[in-house]
Parts: structure tokens; C-alpha cells; sequence
């Protein structure tokens, strides 16, 4: 009871500030249930008329995202150019596809505690001028210091988009409400968001890259990305807000129905909160710590179910990203101008499988499947099948090179089923600490991204196998997918009880 009181009253202390007789009396667990049925009611009206403002700011992620990984994948198809007028060596190329991920390695959890703190929307703003910015000094570092210069400014570029992806998930916990009775699960839409964003910046590098590096060359093409992706930083201004009692633009039922539902923390603390804050003593949960989380959460099981999986993520998926287009030209002697179709395919298969999670999540809720199965199936069919698409594709070399377009684009597919596993997880495993976990997990994640390349680049050398390259990504894929199926959790680290609290729980009861 206390739980539904706590819920409605942001919404009830809305109501009072527009002198609404529904105001003047508070509410109740009787009436908070109702509250929230005539929010909904009311904000699928306002539906019908507008467009939700948080619909708006899961599109305005998505185009952050879409700006990132253009600035980020437009190297990949430019060494193509790059390397007929500067003789980059394939050990070179490995060095600095890995560059942005030396970056991305220092920042990202200083990012997150960063946007927890003082919030996310100006964080994001700044890392998105910055490298916008970065991207339009290439050229002139290139030219001044050669192979040096573009690794730096491409690691600097990655320094500052490390903390987009840890404030991005702090933003959507602000916007994305809690599953209610006949809603959806918009926690895994709002990460679909994002995850649409990459695969938007991916698909749509590669034919505007090829295009202008075939007509303006490499260098006007990089200062091109960093004015348009400037522009973006604009509009983003301009429209984001923080949270929902921030937006000029939201109407007043979808601010009553989001502020109660959305979890926020309250200042004076509840019966079951003083006896929770008594039980995390006992269990010696205090302060974050020099971490920034407490040494229980830092070790919790389902934490690291989330992180194993983001590093075997970034290892298969960045692999895709980044060597497809040496592959196509080395390895299928394919033109970059014919090329480029090729690249676009497995992008386009993970947009639609992004695109199409939130009817998957539907169809899997409709069978049974709680929340916590709902994220393994989602996590492990994702990584399972896209193993088993990548492991035939060197065998197959000699075959038509749509083949291994085939095989690449359902691999990608099947890693577009991330947003509705493990991504969304993120937001599942914390409500206090969203910034500071996302900002270790993506750094982990990061990890894979910076060793990812460089391995690929020594594998190659040392024994000239893309076979071999295929199944060290099918191998980890596998590790992580069964850890999953093992620790996965939906219940708050900060709150779940280890077997050791619940010893002395059954033992106090006792």
C-alpha cells in the first residue's frame, strides 16, 4: 500500500498545482490503481491527437545515436580511399579501427557518475559537439602528422562520445515509465531507440561515404559528417529535455501518468525503506565507495550476466562493422563502388530486427514468458544464431559474394535482438546507480571494441584464417549466452538479497 501511495502522489501534487477537486483530497492504494487507469486512458487520447513527448525524446536518442556512429563508422569505408593515397598496411588498419575504443575506454564511467549527477542532456550535447568537431579535424591532422594524427584524434573522438552511451541510458530511465497493467514494455522500446540509432548511423555512412570520397575525396567528406552531425547537436539542444516536468511541449496527462510511474527518489524514506536501509547494514551495503557502486553490487552474479554479454557483443557485432570492408575487397575482390551494397545489407537486416523487437516482445508476453525469460530468450537466441550465420561464411568464399552478404546480414539480424535482452536489462538490474553501471558495463563493452581489431589484425598475420577469425566470435558468443542463461536478474543489484542476506534474514525471522 505504501508502494501504490508513493506512486500516485507526484501525480495527485500535479493535480493540486492546477486546482483540480481531485487534488484536494490524497490519494489512496484504492484510488492510486484508478489514477493511473485514467492516465492511461487520457494519455492514449492525447495519443490519438499528438505525438507523446516521450516519443519524442526516444527519436531525439535515436538521432544521437544515428550522429555517433556515423562520425565513428565513417573511418571503416574511408580506408578504403585512404589507403590507395597513404599505403595504410593491414596491421596499420587494425591500430586504428581500435583507436576510438582507446578512448572510449577512459571516459565513460566518469561520464555516467557525471550525468547522474548533474544530468544528462548537457553531457550529451557537449560530447556530440566535440566530436563533431574531432571529425572535421581529420583531414588537417592527417596531413600535419600522418598515421599518428589520425590515431590521435580518432581516439580523442572516441574520448568524448565515451559518455553518450552511460548518460543515454540515464535520460531513458527519466522518460521510460515502468510496465503498467495493459501497457507495453517501453523500457525495451526506448533501448530499441538507441540500438535503431546505430544501426540508422551504420546503414546510412556507407553509401553517403562512398559517394562523397568517390566525388569530393576523403578529407571534404570527413568535414562534411562533422557540419551536418554539428547541426544535429542543434536541434537536440533545442529540443531535449532532462526529464518530463522539463519539457515545454508535454502535455499535462502524460506528465501525471509518467511522474507515477517512473521511479524517483524520495527524501523521506518509508517504513520498508528504514527497515531495507537496516537489512543493507547488517549486510554491510553502505556507501558507493571509491567505485562509485557498493562492493556487493560491484560482484553481484546478474550484474556481470549484463557486462559478459556486452563485451561478446561488441566483439561480434564491431567485428561485422569493421572488417566487412577489407573482407569484401581482399578477401571477394569486391569494388568498393559494388561494395557498398553489399555493407548496407547486414544493416539494414539489424534495422529491421530492431525495429521489429517491440512486436516481438509483445508475441513472447502473449505466450507466457515473464520479464527476466522474456530477456534471456531475447539475448541467447540473438547470440546463438548469429554464431551459427558466421561460422559457414569463409567456407563459402568461392560461392556468389551475396552469399556472404546472406550470411552477414542474418548474423546482424540476429544481434539486433540486444535491445530487447541484455540492453534493456541495463535499466532492469538498477534504479540508483544507472549511470555509473552503464558507464562499466559499456566500458567493458569497450574492451572487446579495442582488443576486438587488433586480435582480428594478429590472427590474420600470424595465420592468414578468417576461419579461424569466424570462431573465436561463434566461441565467445556461446560463453556469454550460457553465463546469461545462468546470472541473468531483473530484480534491482542495489536491492537483490545474496544468499549470505538472506541467511541472516531467515535467521532474524527465526
Amino acid at each position: 500500500m505504501a508502494d501504490a501511495d508513493a506512486a500516485a502522489q507526484p501525480a495527485s501534487q500535479l493535480r493540486r498545482r492546477a486546482n483540480s477537486p481531485a487534488a484536494r483530497q490524497p490519494p489512496t492504494a484504492a484510488t492510486s490503481s484508478a489514477a493511473n487507469a485514467e492516465e492511461l486512458d487520457a494519455c492514449a487520447q492525447s495519443e490519438m491527437r499528438c505525438i507523446l513527448a516521450r516519443t519524442v525524446q526516444g527519436f531525439l536518442l535515436l538521432g544521437t545515436r544515428m550522429f555517433q556512429q556515423s562520425m565513428r563508422n565513417a573511418l571503416s569505408p574511408l580506408l578504403v580511399f585512404m589507403s590507395e593515397e597513404l599505403q595504410i598496411t593491414t596491421s596499420q588498419k587494425g591500430t586504428l579501427l581500435s583507436a576510438i575504443a582507446a578512448g572510449y575506454f577512459f571516459t565513460q564511467v566518469p561520464g555516467g557518475a557525471l550525468a547522474d549527477k548533474m544530468g544528462a542532456k548537457n553531457v550529451m550535447t557537449v560530447s556530440l559537439a566535440l566530436s563533431a568537431l574531432c571529425c572535421g579535424l581529420i583531414p588537417s591532422c592527417v596531413d600535419s602528422f600522418g598515421m599518428s594524427g589520425l590515431w590521435f584524434v580518432m581516439a580523442l573522438m572516441g574520448a568524448v562520445q565515451g559518455p553518450l552511451f552511460p548518460t543515454s541510458t540515464v535520460y531513458l530511465s527519466k522518460w521510460m515509465p515502468k510496465k503498467v497493467a495493459g501497457g507495453s514494455d517501453e523500457k525495451a522500446w526506448g533501448t530499441s531507440m538507441l540500438d535503431i540509432g546505430i544501426s540508422v548511423g551504420a546503414l546510412l555512412i556507407i553509401p553517403v561515404v562512398n559517394t562523397l570520397a568517390g566525388a569530393l575525396g576523403w578529407r571534404l567528406t570527413y568535414q562534411i559528417i562533422g557540419a551536418v552531425s554539428m547541426a544535429f547537436v542543434g536541434l537536440w539542444q533545442l529540443l531535449a529535455a532532462e526529464e518530463p516536468r522539463r519539457c515545454f511541449f508535454i502535455s499535462k496527462a502524460e506528465l501525471a501518468f509518467l511522474e507515477a510511474n517512473i521511479p524517483k527518489p524520495q527524501v523521506k524514506k518509508s517504513k520498508v525503506q528504514e527497515e531495507d536501509a537496516e537489512r543493507d547494514k547488517e549486510s554491510r551495503i553502505e556507501g558507493p565507495g571509491p567505485l562509485g557502486i557498493p562492493w556487493r553490487v560491484a560482484v553481484n552474479s546478474g550484474l556481470w550476466a549484463v557486462f559478459v554479454a556486452h563485451i561478446a557483443f561488441n566483439y561480434g557485432a564491431y567485428y561485422l562493422t569493421n572488417w566487412s570492408p577489407t573482407y569484401y575487397a581482399e578477401v571477394l575482390k569486391v569494388s568498393p563502388a559494388d561494395a557498398k551494397y553489399h555493407l548496407m545489407m547486414p544493416h539494414i537486416t539489424n534495422l529491421a530486427a530492431k525495429s521489429l523487437n517491440p512486436l516481438l516482445v509483445s508475441l513472447v508476453e502473449r505466450q507466457g514468458f515473464g520479464l527476466l525469460a522474456s530477456r534471456k530468450l531475447f539475448t541467447v537466441a540473438g547470440f546463438l544464431l548469429a554464431a551459427a550465420c558466421l561460422l559457414p561464411v569463409h567456407q563459402l568464399r568461392e560461392s556468389s559474394p551475396w552469399v556472404s552478404t546472406v550470411l552477414f546480414s542474418a548474423a546482424n539480424a540476429c544481434f539486433g535482438l540486444a535491445p530487447s535482452g541484455f540492453k534493456a536489462n541495463y535499466l532492469d538490474i538498477t534504479e540508483k546507480y544507472v549511470g555509473v553501471i552503464s558507464g562499466y558495463g559499456n566500458t567493458l563493452g569497450t574492451v572487446a571494441s579495442w582488443v576486438g581489431p587488433q586480435l582480428v589484425a594478429l590472427l590474420l598475420h600470424h595465420f592468414q584464417s578468417w576461419d579461424l577469425v569466424l570462431i573465436s566470435v561463434a566461441a565467445v558468443n556461446a560463453a556469454a549466452a550460457l553465463n546469461y542463461v545462468r546470472n541473468a536478474t531483473v530484480t534491482p543489484v542495489e536491492h537483490k538479497a545474496e544468499p549470505f542476506l538472506k541467511v541472516k534474514a531467515e535467521q532474524k525471522v527465526g
